[in-house]
């Protein structure tokens, strides 16, 4: 009879080896869907403490002068009006059980990682929604606003008939920003449904339409299911001004795995991160509205 120990006391923790494989599966899981970093200039906070952080919304200056000799004083300030954002944990939970990692060492073979690339899909999807709609009719986001959420965002209703209006749609969405100062580049957001409509060809060319409208978009044409109205619908698209001036994510933690064993010797995982959009010149948006 072996002396008594405890049982399953080795696999408590997990090595250096096991945490860098599943790290690595959940960045390459993740990568793809994340379109929101692709958009979002970041700022880092110090840690993952803040759960409020402090933004301003601009108001431009008054005009500047014209006069022959540049007398006369023409001061003032541009007035930056403050508002606070909730920094929210997005997570998702997972067992690693103590047998399959008893048996992943002893037949040196990788530790089965699915669930954990589940779990940070999961996140990606929430952090997703968080960044380009916030929270809308039927999925609950602690109040956030995103990208098609914002208060102040410009607006322009879509001529319908997809793909036929798309040249004129994003034309009239570019015209808005530019009447508010957002000389672009700019970046266009919509839905894969939309997309595909996008890839149909001219018809009689061999054209497809979404080379028709991409010399519009310099920063890109990006695809995301994530992407809803304010009412939950799926009817919508953006054109965006993307830069630090306009929007940014506020990151307190990237994408990480805390782990703990629990009383029945398996560890209890958690995907977490900590981050949420600061939208300061929502001008810088127009959602294309009632797209058919």
């Amino acid at each position: 009879m072996q002396p008594l120990r405890l049982v399953g006391m080795d696999t408590a923790q997990l090595t250096d080896e096991e945490r860098m494989y599943i790290d690595d599966r959940i960045v390459e899981t993740v990568r793809p869907l994340l379109v929101g970093r692709k958009l979002f200039p970041i700022f880092t906070l110090p840690n993952a403490g803040f759960v409020t952080v402090r933004g301003y919304k601009r108001t431009d200056m008054s005009q500047a002068r014209i006069s022959l000799y540049g007398q006369g004083k023409n001061k003032d300030r541009s007035v930056k009006t403050p508002f606070d954002i909730t920094v929210p944990v997005i997570h998702k939970e997972f067992i690693i059980s103590w047998r399959d990692l008893e048996a992943s060492r002893a037949s040196r073979m990788p530790i089965d990682a699915q669930d954990a690339e589940n779990a940070a899909r999961q996140c990606a999807e929430e952090e997703d929604k968080l960044l380009l709609t916030g929270e809308y009719t039927g999925w609950k986001a602690l109040g956030i606003e995103g990208l098609a959420t914002a208060t102040g965002r410009a607006t322009q209703a879509s001529a319908g008939a997809w793909p036929a209006n798309s040249l004129t749609d994003c034309s009239a969405a570019i015209a808005k920003l530019e009447a508010a100062g957002h000389m672009g580049p700019y970046a266009l957001i919509l839905r894969s449904s939309w997309a595909a409509k996008l890839r149909a060809l001219v018809t009689s060319t061999a054209v497809k339409w979404i080379d028709v409208i991409k010399d519009l978009f310099a920063q890109g044409i990006y695809v995301s299911d994530s992407l809803y109205t304010s009412a939950g619908l799926t009817t919508s698209a953006l054109v965006v001004e993307s830069s630090q001036e306009n929007f940014e994510a506020v990151i307190g933690k990237d994408l990480d795995v805390f782990t703990q064993q629990d009383e029945d010797m398996n560890l209890q995982c958690k995907v977490f991160e900590v981050l949420a959009p600061r939208i300061k010149r929502p001008a810088s948006i127009c959602e294309l509205t009632t797209l058919t």
